[in-house]
């Protein structure tokens, strides 16, 4: 059994016991009117994918609209913004991520919006792979690091989707590590990488599975590693970051739903319920599993809490003792 199909089995029996319990005031009647689903990020991106699947799902539940809206830009900080104002009352949700609810929280921490939303559920992680051009004359990450040392390989570039983003922090962490040395090319956003990486500008990089398992099936990239706890069934013949002794290195980056504060518990109680039962529907299940996307939902909103409140600090400790600086601090 997969770590994501005992994570949704757990949650969903911890639903039904939430249910055996009385709701408390302002739960029985949530939702009474449309729910707001904000998006800080561009349509078409794994955070946008799984909010418009668990919005169609809330809605078949509930019978009432559930629309999302797409608020990218500054970081996250306008979508956070819009969702922190919003009345404590649950028809105003966000689904964010590992960057705009962790890394940026820790990154900005005189904007309080971010930090002052209730956590609900986390919803999918994504798998990442550590890959290379197929130009690189490594075929492996223990031939590419002790390629870098010995100088057979030289002037090695990796990129980011921007200063203080996980890919750029995770490549950091294992060069640090093995004592070698990289540049870092930071791209405006995520859709530049590929075709960087491609274009041999980059040579190395982390990119989410869903973006690099075409690229590796047709020979351009080669596969190092992946992120995941386990090895993926598609990639089988790649070890993980863990087995290749770098535990904590290596981003399988979640998205994640997140409230108004002052939202009642027992609201935010019912919305992690049906987000776990809208989860645990075969379709959903089929649709994030042909995109190579991990359901991933938390046993309990408290739970998830504190989840973020450890990768909040983690990226912080990360970012304080690599001296990154992100744009505005």
């Amino acid at each position: 059994m997969t770590m994501s199909r005992r994570l949704l089995i757990a949650a969903v029996s911890s639903v039904a016991m939430l249910g055996m319990l009385p709701a408390g005031a302002g739960a029985a009647d949530y939702p009474t009117k449309p729910i707001r689903v904000v998006v800080p990020v561009p349509p078409g991106g794994p955070t946008d994918i799984i909010a418009r699947l668990v919005a169609e799902g809330l809605q078949k539940k509930w019978g009432q609209p559930v629309v999302v809206e797409n608020k990218p830009g500054a970081s996250g900080i306008i979508a956070n913004e819009d969702v922190a104002a919003a009345a404590a009352d649950g028809h105003t949700v966000l689904v964010g991520n590992v960057s705009t609810n962790a890394i940026n929280v820790a990154a900005y921490p005189d904007r309080k919006a971010a930090a002052s939303l209730i956590p609900v559920t986390n919803l999918i992680q994504v798998p990442g792979v550590f890959v290379g051009n197929s130009t690189v004359p490594a075929n492996s990450a223990k031939e590419l690091i002790e390629g870098m040392r010995s100088g057979a390989i030289k002037s090695l570039k990796y990129g980011s989707p921007g200063i203080g983003t996980y890919p750029q922090l995770d490549a950091l962490m294992l060069f640090k590590k093995e004592g070698v040395k990289a540049t870092h090319i930071p791209y405006k956003g995520a859709a530049q990488i590929l075709p960087a990486l491609l274009a041999n500008e980059i040579q190395v990089e982390f990119l989410n599975e869903s973006t690099a398992i075409g690229q590796i099936k047709d020979g351009k990239l080669k596969p190092y590693a992946v992120t995941w706890t386990e090895r993926l069934p598609e990639l089988a013949d790649v070890p993980t970051m863990t087995e290749l002794g770098y535990a904590g290195i290596g981003t399988s980056a979640w998205h994640a739903m997140f409230v108004t504060g002052g939202t009642p518990q027992a609201v935010v109680d019912k919305l992690h319920g049906g987000v776990v039962e809208v989860l645990a529907d075969p379709d959903i299940r089929q649709k994030t599993a042909n995109q190579y996307l991990k359901l991933v939902p938390s046993k309990s909103a408290a739970d998830f809490a504190g989840f973020v409140k450890a990768e909040t600090a983690k990226w912080g400790t990360v970012l304080a003792e690599n001296e990154i600086k992100l744009p505005g601090q």
